[in-house]
């Protein structure tokens, strides 16, 4: 939703007005923009003429809701829009190519886009889930020589109107530019966008709040794939016990992509080879440059904010990183990279859960995963969007196991990893500030531990 805001405000847009509930990063990166930031929802009086776009979080928050009862009463159309529902409408203005899998979205995303914007001309627009040193610390970037077509589109959009500037000549800049965005696939939201490339790198059941089973997760990208326009990128080797998606996988549509080892200058671990293999076969199609220009300009990407990012030193010398993973593989990952990259040392993990039903559905990768580490520290679980009196009807085994509140299901989620459990920040902080030299620190979390640690390191 920030890389939202940021985008109207490049634009020049002048009345945003951003709402979250807390206070974050994010928000003070907005700030820091100049825009009108509120922290709680109900402190802002929605209006008539304003254009609502909010994230699946706050579907049924104070704006939303009035913004309803308003177009309702005054039987006006007014524009309220999830965020996918917005990048929907945007999609259907640019050739559109959409980052769609369980894990690794976001990197792929920003890795497309660090090569699109220097090699394909018609690159216009570029979106994801995560912040980019390279893009100003923003999830997002625009082609400067597109900015006004963009803006025409965006106003479009907001007014149903084309600016008189364009007249007729609107079809000049319709489906003439690219557009790369993360495709999150929970609640089947990427399938409101209007795609004609997609690239699909792996399958893992994940959003188990929505999802029944791995079943009904295919059948979420069964549908995507039938949607895609053009192509739909894989690795040679992804392997679906789906008949539909096996009979998907065969079509012409489907381009089945050897996985080769790419020279990456900065980032590491054999998932990114993955990535780039598919990002070099989706550059080549929609380009038609060289792959050895295609592979020079990918080497050179950096690194993306808590993928894998190095933060600092504690006082005795224990290199301290921060990861968005909150996957089981996704911090297998890491460990593999960190093993490799810091052979000898000892690795200690911080994991903050992100949301109970993953821990649970997932129970034996993530303790299977996270004993791989030699000090295993859980933290505060980020029970988002849930309700742990609906957990405990849902997961019934929970009360043998005499588990009653959140805390004591992260206290025995820890014991069954070999690790302690604590909600207590400050138990975090002297972890970090006593590890010792000969030690590797790595934080996992999308919840809002990193937050916390930033302003800890940096206060």
């Amino acid at each position: 939703m920030s890389g939202i805001a940021g985008i109207f405000n490049d634009l020049w847009y002048t009345n945003i007005v951003c709402i979250d509930a807390t206070k974050s990063e994010l928000t003070d990166k907005l700030e820091a923009k100049g825009l009108k930031v509120i922290i709680g929802h109900g402190k802002y009086k929605v209006q008539l003429w304003d254009v609502i776009i909010y994230s699946e979080a706050t579907s049924e928050c104070e704006e939303v809701l009035e913004a309803r009862k308003i177009m309702k009463a005054n039987k006006k159309v007014m524009v309220i829009l999830n965020y996918f529902q917005f990048l929907w409408e945007v999609s259907k203005y640019f050739i559109t190519i959409g980052f769609a899998w369980t894990n690794g979205k976001s990197s792929s995303t920003a890795l497309a886009i660090h090569t699109a914007k220097k090699i394909v001309p018609n690159f216009g627009l570029g979106i994801l889930g995560a912040l980019v040193p390279w893009f100003k610390t923003q999830s997002y970037t625009i082609n400067s020589k597109a900015i006004k077509d963009i803006k025409t589109i965006f106003g479009y959009i907001c007014t149903g109107k084309w600016f008189s500037s364009i007249g007729d000549q609107q079809s000049s800049i319709i489906k003439k530019r690219i557009f790369f965005v993360e495709a999150c696939e929970y609640k089947r939201h990427f399938l409101y966008l209007d795609l004609d490339y997609a690239i699909i790198t792996s399958l893992e059941l994940d959003h188990t709040d929505y999802y029944k089973n791995m079943k009904d997760y295919i059948s979420a990208y069964e549908t995507l794939v039938s949607k895609v326009k053009n192509k739909v990128f894989i690795p040679k080797w992804l392997k679906v016990h789906s008949t539909l998606f096996d009979r998907l996988i065969d079509s012409s549509q489907i381009k089945k992509v050897p996985i080769k080892t790419i020279p990456f200058k900065h980032i590491r671990g054999k998932h990114n080879d993955v990535n780039a293999s598919l990002i070099m076969a989706l550059i080549t199609k929609i380009s038609k440059e060289p792959k050895t220009k295609i592979l020079s300009t990918m080497s050179s990407f950096w690194w993306l904010r808590r993928r894998m990012e190095y933060l600092t030193t504690n006082k005795n010398g224990a290199k301290i990183f921060t990861d968005y993973g909150h996957m089981a593989s996704s911090i297998d990952f890491g460990y593999m990279a960190l093993k490799n990259k810091f052979p000898g040392k000892k690795l200690y993990v911080i994991f903050q859960p992100h949301q109970i039903n993953r821990i649970l559905t997932g129970r034996k990768d993530f303790v299977k995963t996270l004993k791989k580490y030699d000090n295993i520290q859980i933290y505060d679980i980020y029970a988002a969007r849930e309700n742990m009196d609906e957990i405990m009807e849902h997961h019934k085994f929970l009360k043998d196991i005499n588990i009653k509140t959140l805390d004591d299901l992260g206290t025995e989620f820890a014991h069954a990893c070999g690790g302690t459990y604590t909600t207590n920040f400050s138990v975090i902080t002297k972890i970090i500030e006593e590890t010792a030299k000969d030690s590797i620190i790595v934080i996992y979390s999308a919840g809002d531990i990193d937050y916390k640690l930033r302003n800890f390191l940096w206060k």
